[in-house]
C-alpha cells in the first residue's frame, strides 16, 4: 500500500503566495484580522488545488475546541423528518469543518445524559436538539453550565431559548379556508395525541374551524395515542359509519395519519378528492408516490437544520448578538397543493 501524500498548511501557503499565518487566519476564520478578498480567494483556490484537509485533531488544539458538534434526537434516526434536517445541519457545519456526533436522549438525570458528559469531557462544543423533549430544568441546568445548544423542534416553546422552528400551524386556517371554498362542509380531523400538555395542531384545527364558522363535531375526530396501523386505519372507517352525515375532508395530524387516511377511504370505495379530501400535516417522500398525491403543510426541515448550525456556531464563537434579542427564528413552511384536494 502506497504512503499518503500529505499536504501541509505551508505547501497551500507556497501555492498561494502568502504567509502561513495568512493560511491559518483564513481556514480558522480569526476575527479582527483583515484579509483581502484577492489573498482569500487564492488561498481557496490553493486548498482545492492541493486537496488540503486541516488536521481536525491539532487545528481543535489551537483553538482549544473538539471540533464535534452533538446532535440528540428522540427520533428513530432514520426517520425522515430527523434525517432532512440532519442533512442541513452537515452542511451548515461544513465550512468550519466541524464534525458531527450522534448521541440519545436516554437518561435519569440531566447530569447522566450522554450530552452532558460528552460536553464536560471536552468531546463536544455544542449541542443541538432535533425534535428532543427537554424540560425545564433540563434548559437551567445547562444554561448553568455554560453548554451551547439550540433547539430544532416544529413548535416555538416561548422559553426564551435558541431555537429553529416553522410556521407550519398557520396553514391549517388556508385549508380550512379552501375546504371552505370548494363547499366541502364536513371537516374530519385523524392525528395521534401529542406528548406535550396541549397539542397545538389539534388547537389550530379547532380554531380554523371557529374562524370559519364549522362547529367541531366530536364525532368526526380521531385522536389516537401509540396506535398500530389496523387501529386507526378502524377508527378511520368509524368516521363513515352510519350516521347521517359523513366526512368529505380531512386534515390529518402527521405524514403517517395522511397516509392511512387516503388508504383508508380507497379501502372502503370512497374517491379522493371527488368525495373525501386529505391534508396531510408534515413532510413526507411518499406523499408523491401515492395515487392521489396527497397535498399536505411541508415543513423546511433542511433549512431549520442548517439554520440551527448557523445559530450554533454563533453562539460557540462568541457572537451571540448577531442573532439579537429574538432568540427563536420562525422559518416559512408551505401548502403543496396536490392530487387529494
Amino acid at each position: 500500500m502506497g504512503s499518503k501524500n500529505s499536504i501541509s498548511s505551508r505547501d497551500v501557503a507556497k501555492e498561494a503566495g502568502v504567509s502561513q499565518a495568512t493560511v491559518s487566519y483564513i481556514l480558522n476564520n480569526v476575527k479582527d484580522i483583515k484579509v483581502k478578498p484577492e489573498t482569500r480567494q487564492a488561498v481557496l483556490d490553493a486548498v482545492k488545488k492541493l486537496n488540503y484537509h486541516p488536521n481536525q485533531i491539532a487545528r481543535g488544539m489551537k483553538l482549544k475546541k473538539s471540533m464535534s458538534i452533538g446532535v440528540v434526537t428522540d427520533r428513530n434516526v432514520t426517520n425522515f423528518y430527523f434525517m432532512k434536517a440532519l442533512e442541513g445541519i452537515r452542511d451548515g457545519f461544513q465550512e468550519e469543518n466541524y464534525s458531527i456526533t450522534l448521541l440519545f436522549n436516554k437518561h435519569e438525570t440531566i447530569e447522566e445524559a450522554e450530552f452532558i458528559r460528552y460536553y464536560n469531557s471536552n468531546r463536544i462544543d455544542g449541542v443541538i436538539f432535533v425534535f428532543a423533549s427537554i424540560d425545564d430544568d433540563e434548559i437551567e441546568y445547562m444554561n448553568g453550565i455554560g453548554l451551547p445548544y439550540v433547539i430544532v423542534d416544529t413548535y416555538a416553546s416561548g422559553r426564551n431559548i435558541y431555537e429553529v422552528c416553522t410556521d407550519h400551524l398557520a396553514h391549517i386556517q388556508s385549508v380550512v379556508n379552501l375546504f371552505k371554498s370548494k363547499e366541502l362542509k364536513n371537516i374530519a380531523y385523524v392525528g395521534p395525541i401529542s406528548n406535550q400538555k396541549i397539542d397545538k395542531r389539534f388547537e389550530a384545527f379547532k380554531n380554523a374551524l371557529d374562524l370559519n364558522g364549522y362547529p367541531l363535531r366530536e364525532d368526526f375526530i380521531v385522536r389516537i395515542s401509540h396506535a398500530d396501523n389496523e387501529e386507526v386505519f378502524n377508527a378511520i372507517k368509524n368516521l363513515f359509519g352510519n350516521q347521517e352525515l359523513k366526512p368529505d375532508a380531512i386534515i390529518a395530524g402527521s405524514p403517517r395519519y395522511g397516509m392511512m387516511a387516503v388508504k383508508s377511504c380507497l379501502m372502503m370505495g370512497l374517491k379522493v378528492p371527488q368525495e373525501v379530501s386529505v391534508v396531510a400535516i408534515g413532510s413526507s417522500n411518499f406523499f408523491e408516490l401515492f395515487h392521489p398525491a396527497i397535498s399536505s403543510i411541508d415543513l423546511p426541515l433542511y433549512d431549520m437544520g442548517f439554520n440551527a448550525a448557523a445559530m450554533l456556531l454563533k453562539i460557540i464563537n462568541g457572537n451571540a448578538e448577531e442573532i439579537g434579542t429574538e432568540k427563536t427564528l420562525l422559518l416559512p413552511s408551505e401548502l403543496t397543493l396536490r392530487e387529494s384536494l
